[in-house]
């Protein structure tokens, strides 16, 4: 841009100093007149004013706006602040110390009401059971209670073909809530004595996630500070004040399910193993470098 100002400078002067001496006064131009000499002279130089003071401004304007943009970006570039970005995750392993068991009472009979009648009575006695088992009566909750027919179907029978009905088949599910887990087993067992033949599932869970999800959040953010502090090292730099902190989110334990137990009540307890269950955390954070 310099060298672009220092030609168009020489060239306007170079342009004054051819007009001026073919309109020297001494040495007026052949065949004008001295009276319209004169003001041709003042028009000329009229012109090359106003011709010079629009290149300059034409100059000054397009020398100023790279250097305006090289400010800006100056600027930005001074205002910019060093940091770092990185993430953590931590994990707590815990075993389960809730049981939630769902297990009910199956009967079929010529008639609905017996069928009914005979699955209530069936259902109190295995009700009665867990009670005894020191199951609190608010953690045994019904869950399901259906009654439906039940028809002879023959085998490769046409669509038209009349079904007979031939009975009636009751079921009820409880929903059961337990912290003794050393004595599932044994419970599960005193319930199908006292008639119980269906266990529809068994799932563990962990009562106190708040607690494991702190810990976990505790262990992502040293995670996290353990690889800002090392990257930072690696670079030359020290780390500086945190900037911002972004929960990325968390794994709540899921249920864990036990198969299906047997249903037969025999010498030895049901096993049941809870196994253990992982909750996660993850964060990211940001950092200045110093």
């Amino acid at each position: 841009m310099e060298h672009c100002e220092l030609v168009a400078t020489l060239i306007l002067g170079v342009i004054i100093i051819l007009l001026a001496s073919c309109w020297d006064d001494d040495h007026p131009v052949a065949l004008i007149p001295r009276k319209e000499h004169n003001l041709m002279k003042r028009w000329i130089y009229a012109a090359l004013i106003a011709a010079s003071a629009i290149l300059a401004l034409g100059l000054l304007t397009v020398a100023g706006r790279p250097q305006a943009a090289s400010a800006q970006t100056d600027g930005v570039a001074a205002g910019a602040e060093r940091m770092i970005t990185v993430s953590g995750v931590g994990s707590i392993e815990a075993e389960p110390d809730t049981a939630i068991v769902r297990l009910g009472v199956e009967t079929q009979a010529d008639t609905a009401e017996a069928a009914l009648d005979q699955n209530s009575e069936q259902m109190q006695g295995v009700i009665e059971a867990l009670t005894e088992a020191e199951i609190a009566e608010e953690d045994i909750q019904t869950s399901g209670l259906r009654l439906q027919p039940i028809y002879d179907e023959p085998t490769g029978a046409s669509p038209a073909t009349t079904r007979e009905l031939v009975g009636y088949r009751a079921s009820n599910t409880v929903e059961v809530r337990t912290t003794d887990l050393d004595n599932l087993g044994a419970t599960l067992d005193a319930a199908v004595a006292a008639g119980g033949n269906t266990i529809q599932s068994i799932r563990f869970e962990i009562s106190n996630n708040a607690a494991l999800l702190e810990q976990a959040r505790e262990a992502a953010m040293r995670d996290a500070i353990a690889k800002a502090e090392q990257l930072t090292a690696l670079a030359g730099a020290e780390l500086g004040a945190v900037l911002t902190i972004e929960e990325q989110g968390q794994s709540r334990p899921s249920p864990v399910f036990a198969e299906e137990a047997a249903l037969a009540a025999g010498e030895r307890p049901v096993p049941v193993q809870a196994g253990t269950e992982t909750v996660e955390a993850r964060v990211r954070v940001s950092w200045t470098i110093e």
